[in-house]
């Protein structure tokens, strides 16, 4: 598998691997390793531009597990870091699924080690800090733009959203009450 992200080498230790993809588990789990190609360009996380598209790790697959919203955590049991070698093409699927071999062949593999484990329930929690960071800072995008043409209706909704991350439930469990004293 090759995979176009933006999470940075740091973050994948933090996880034990690498999330929270739409795959196809029958073919993920049969893949052996995952070559992460950078994105540069992810408004959430920007990157290096010198740097997109180009391969900076691999690792061979532990585990393929699957959260509640249906996106899956491919787990590492082992990386190396690339330099040069492989560049995404350019698709625009995120994960693409390729021969190893041919893959292989093309990077420059460093020195592999062991990569600590992470254990399925602390990537989750891992998971729901990361939105609910993305969250507050979409929202603090949204409110120093200056349109400030907001409905109350939206502005209630954006807090739903952001109160149901926080909590890691949906936003239809939720209630937000207004009480007036007339």
């Amino acid at each position: 598998m090759v995979i176009f992200t933006s999470k940075k080498p740091e973050d994948v230790a933090k996880l034990g691997g690498t999330g929270w993809w739409k795959v196809d588990p029958v073919k993920a789990r049969g893949a052996t390793h995952v070559v992460l190609t950078h994105n540069a360009f992810d408004k959430r996380r920007p990157g290096d531009p010198e740097h997109h598209g180009e391969s900076f790790m691999v690792a061979t697959i532990k585990d393929v597990l699957q959260d509640e919203d249906g996106r899956w955590l491919i787990q590492f049991d082992q990386y190396a870091m690339t330099s040069a070698g492989l560049k995404w093409p350019g698709y625009r699927n995120p994960v693409n699924y390729t021969d190893t071999e041919i893959v292989l062949d093309q990077l420059e593999i460093g020195d592999w080690q062991k990569l600590q484990e992470v254990s399925f329930k602390d990537a989750q929690a891992i998971r729901r800090r990361d939105d609910a960071s993305a969250t507050r800072m979409q929202a603090r995008q949204a409110a120093t733009s200056g349109t400030g043409e907001q409905t109350f209706g939206e502005i209630i909704e954006l807090y739903r959203e952001r109160i149901a991350v926080d909590l890691g439930v949906e936003p239809t469990a939720v209630k937000i009450t207004i009480e007036t004293s007339k």
